[in-house]
């Protein structure tokens, strides 16, 4: 992929890159996310049923993540092709 069109697509690289990590996510089933029945884990501490990272927190960390990355990728490629 050339420079330009990653700077020209930025959102759709970025959604792209966080889908293909969310179904990896979801295709991995971790157990700090899901518990033994394959349901997920709710918000909290103390409990084998809980967790200090449940789905909703993960996405939106993702989400951040993708977004920046690709802008990092953006901003700070020199040799790219």
């Amino acid at each position: 992929m050339g420079k330009l069109f990653i700077k020209q697509n930025i959102n759709y690289l970025a959604l792209t890159l966080f889908f293909i990590c969310f179904a990896t996510i979801l295709y991995s089933k971790p157990a700090f996310i899901y518990n033994n029945d394959g349901s997920l884990k709710h918000f909290g501490v103390g409990y084998k049923n809980k967790s200090v990272l449940p789905m909703w927190f993960i996405v939106i960390i993702l989400a951040v993540l993708s977004y920046t990355s690709v802008l990092y990728l953006v901003t700070f490629s020199k040799n790219m092709y």
